[in-house]
């Protein structure tokens, strides 16, 4: 995933991309999703607790996320599959709010209003000095040590009060916003205050992430570029995807097609890359190794429990291939029986043709026969050929379990068949 560049200017004129960094598309959703989980915060006792603490993890996540990859120049948005900060690293963020808390609570108790005003200055302005320091240490001694904010402070200059301004304005615009909407609206203003949250929540610590990474030398940070995650499998199947996209974009579609097999013949790829070779053979009109491909690539689906896709992919192709048929009887027993449960009787049929033939001694002939016989019945009016079927399978397993449902099944179509004029 390509980084976007930190923007350049003064830092004022680079502070509105820098509040607008969490608006894209995802992060949204992702904020939106987690107001209304906050909901279930509001359950009595212990859950209620355990939902609000939830909350705040994923909050910080997100925050910390952001925080670590702008300091390391990468100023594109997160995505939800960006999410690598681990719970571990937000809970450190949310330990040292509830200490320096505590710490203010406790001078509030037993010192009086002036060193309590005192003491909230000291927050905001030594707040995010600490917040920085334990993003990059992991260490509270060292976040809440005075001697390291003031050479934080030293070394970042002017730059740092104007992190320091931002920081709180937007701490107290989310808290004052958060409670003027649970004043007018009383629960459900819980929900947009809780976006609100977690907008300026991440919104800030980008802010810090860009303070360190354009003070980078003078503090001394290593901002080599955060590992790129992979929009595919890994970065290799981000390189070919790319190259085999240029290559089709100058219509040389076989010449991708065969780019992207080379993944196959290593140790196999992901999902998507399958598809698009699909895409790229269905181009080329070249049915044949469509066919090849998607035999082992259903089976594939099937051995990782996406049947669903598997049946899809097996639909498509045998709407394009004539004759299109999969080798493996348990794999063709499971699928038979999804497309029946879906309702799909006409591919669940064209799954289980010449089933008897090719895989006498497999184990799901008894199931897969009834069942096709009971769909070219009932759904698709076939009944000599489920009659035929149950006959024969009558003749070769007449001991089988099924066997009294499939006798019962064959007289009652004998019946409807000897009522009907001209039928045999």
């Amino acid at each position: 995933m390509a980084n976007n560049p930190p923007a350049g200017g003064s830092f004022i004129e680079r502070l509105p991309r820098m509040l607008a960094y969490p608006a894209s598309k995802d992060m949204m959703l992702m904020f939106a999703g987690l107001a209304f989980f906050r909901l279930l915060s509001n359950l009595p006792n212990i859950m209620g607790l355990l939902f609000e603490l939830a909350f705040w993890v994923m909050g910080f996540k997100m925050a910390v996320e952001a925080l670590t990859n702008t300091a390391h120049g990468r100023y594109q948005a997160l995505h939800g599959e960006d999410m690598l900060a681990t719970d571990g690293d937000a809970i450190e963020q949310m330990v040292l709010g509830v200490l320096v808390g505590v710490g203010v609570t406790l001078v509030a108790m037993f010192l009086g209003l002036l060193p309590t005003a005192a003491a909230l200055l000291a927050v905001f302005l030594f707040m995010p000095a600490a917040v920085m320091l334990l993003a990059i240490n992991h260490h509270y001694l060292n976040a809440l040590n005075p001697l390291a904010w003031f050479e934080l402070i030293s070394r970042l200059g002017g730059a740092y009060f104007g992190v320091v301004l931002v920081f709180a304005i937007l701490g107290l615009l989310s808290e004052v916003l958060q409670w003027g909407l649970q004043a007018a609206f009383g629960g459900p203003g819980q929900i947009p205050g809780s976006f609100i949250a977690l907008y300026a929540l991440v919104a800030s610590y980008h802010v810090l992430g860009d303070a360190l990474h354009r003070n980078h030398e003078v503090l001394g940070l290593d901002i080599t570029p955060a590992v790129a995650r992979a929009t595919y499998g890994n970065p290799i199947e981000d390189e070919t995807m790319a190259r085999a996209a240029e290559l089709a974009g100058q219509g040389r579609q076989a010449a991708a097609a065969e780019l992207l097999a080379g993944l196959f013949r290593g140790r196999g790829a992901s999902d998507p890359v399958h598809e698009r070779y699909r895409e790229l053979l269905i181009a080329e009109g070249d049915l044949d190794r469509l066919a090849a491909h998607d035999r082992e690539y259903i089976s594939s689906l099937v051995v990782t429990d996406k049947d669903k896709r598997a049946l899809a992919v097996y639909a498509d192709t045998a709407g394009r291939v004539p004759g299109f048929a999969l080798d493996l009887p348990d794999q063709i027993a499971r699928l038979v029986a999804l497309a029946a449960r879906l309702g799909q009787a006409q591919w669940a049929v064209a799954l289980a043709q010449d089933f008897e033939a090719r895989f006498p001694d497999s184990p799901d002939l008894p199931q897969v026969v009834v069942t096709a016989a009971t769909l070219l019945s009932e759904r698709l009016g076939q009944d000599e050929q489920a009659r035929d079927r149950l006959r024969a399978l009558l003749d070769t397993h007449p001991g089988h379990p099924l066997a009294a449902s499939a006798r019962a099944q064959l007289a009652a179509l004998e019946q409807v068949i000897a009522a009907t004029p001209g039928r045999p």
